[in-house]
């Protein structure tokens, strides 16, 4: 199980994300649309009406209601959402939420598709970002099957870390992402995840300052997992 974490640890799973220079010289058809945080940029059943490519800050998909919805994808910069190539009168099968100030480029559905006609390598690199996330998916639904829970969110921290943390120092962080979220990554119960998490804060792993997590030591996240697993 270390020797897996160790691999999660330098070669993230991290979500695929749409080359930038393949839309790049495109701009012109994109308009740049500010979010604040917390801001549901659309909700589940809304129609897709827009393709949506995340240019700064970070969306966080949930299904179901945007405050009590459970987590299912945090995108980074680079990241695509919205209509894609989903066929018309499409609705939303998750809400889209800012985390922090987000900058999105915005296209109307019919206009993209009208892009990408005009450019089938466009559309290829879509699709293949599609399949990515699915096989991603699928690897996530594996992973809930096979390993066990504490192991899990030792994993999921250091792919989270990788996918949209920061470095401020020698300090790794992770922004706005809550108990809740972990739990429902992980499939268990908050109050589960709550007693891992503060047994690795004890454990000197983790630190919480607000809604701010600083992985403190990563060698001794990715024994975690282990040293958790053998003694279950």
């Amino acid at each position: 199980m270390r020797t897996q974490l160790q691999s999660v640890a330098r070669n993230p799973a991290s979500a695929p994300s749409l080359p930038i220079s393949d839309v790049i010289d495109f701009r012109g058809y994109f308009r740049v649309e500010t979010f604040a945080t917390g801001q549901s940029i659309y909700r589940q059943g809304d129609a897709l009406e827009k393709f949506y490519l995340l240019r700064e800050g970070r969306v966080r998909l949930v299904d179901g209601d945007a405050r009590r919805g459970q987590l299912h994808a945090l995108l980074r910069p680079g990241e695509f959402f919205g209509a894609a190539l989903r066929a018309d009168g499409a609705l939303a099968d998750e809400t889209a939420i800012a985390v922090g100030k987000c900058d999105v480029w915005t296209i109307e559905a019919r206009d993209f598709r009208t892009l990408i006609e005009g450019r089938p390598a466009l559309a290829i690199d879509v699709i293949r970002t599609l399949e990515a996330r699915v096989r991603t998916l699928g690897r996530r639904v594996q992973a809930l099957t096979r390993k066990d829970v504490p192991a899990l969110l030792a994993e999921t921290l250091v792919v989270l870390w990788n996918q949209v943390g920061e470095h401020e120092g020698s300090e790794r962080r992770l922004h706005g992402i809550t108990q809740q979220d972990l739990a429902d990554l992980v499939g268990a119960s908050r109050s589960f995840v709550s007693t891992l998490v503060n047994e690795m804060k004890r454990d000197g792993l983790l630190e919480s300052r607000g809604r701010m997590l600083v992985l403190k030591d990563l060698d001794g996240l990715l024994a975690y997992g282990s040293r958790t697993e053998l003694s279950a």
